[in-house]
């Protein structure tokens, strides 16, 4: 049976969620939060992905007269959406880990949706300023989280 790229990167990030989840259960309360509140939701999410990607493949094989006989070859740009996950989420990991999750975050929100647009700056700046006020406003106001300043402005502030 093949496996689909798209079944295999909902598994991957099934996989990345438990396991962030997995590992935040042995944090303190307070620590855990922010892990947890990410992959629990994003590992259901991918499990709903799994189930409908699954039941697609499957309908997609009963189709009769679908078949064709030889080896599979690869359709012009099959897997390239996935390319493209994963090297923004490349992307994603490098700016957040050097900015932080404030300007990381934001820089990469705006970057995601400027590029996926083609060029709608008004889109991609309303984003930027969403998620500039629920990261703010949300976890480090209300609830009073203290979000990874970034090594960048560690070392540039010590």
């Amino acid at each position: 049976m093949k496996v689909d790229a798209r079944i295999a990167t909902t598994g991957a990030m099934l996989i990345l969620m438990g396991g962030i989840a997995l590992l935040s259960l042995g944090l303190p309360s307070k620590a855990a939060f922010m892990p947890l509140l990410v992959s629990v939701p994003g590992a259901l999410l991918c499990l709903a992905q799994l189930v409908i990607d699954l039941r697609d493949q499957r309908r997609e094989l009963a189709v009769p007269g679908e078949a064709t006989e030889g080896p599979d070859i690869p359709e012009e740009g099959e897997g390239r959406s996935e390319l493209t996950m994963f090297v923004w989420l490349a992307v994603f990991t490098v700016v957040l880990l050097s900015l932080g999750f404030v300007v990381g975050g934001t820089l990469c929100v705006l970057a995601f949706v400027r590029l996926n647009n083609q060029g709608a700056w008004g889109a991609a700046i309303f984003a930027a300023a969403g998620t500039l006020a629920v990261l703010s406003g949300v976890f480090i106001w209300l609830l009073e989280l203290h979000l990874f300043p970034g090594y960048l402005f560690e070392i540039l502030l010590s």
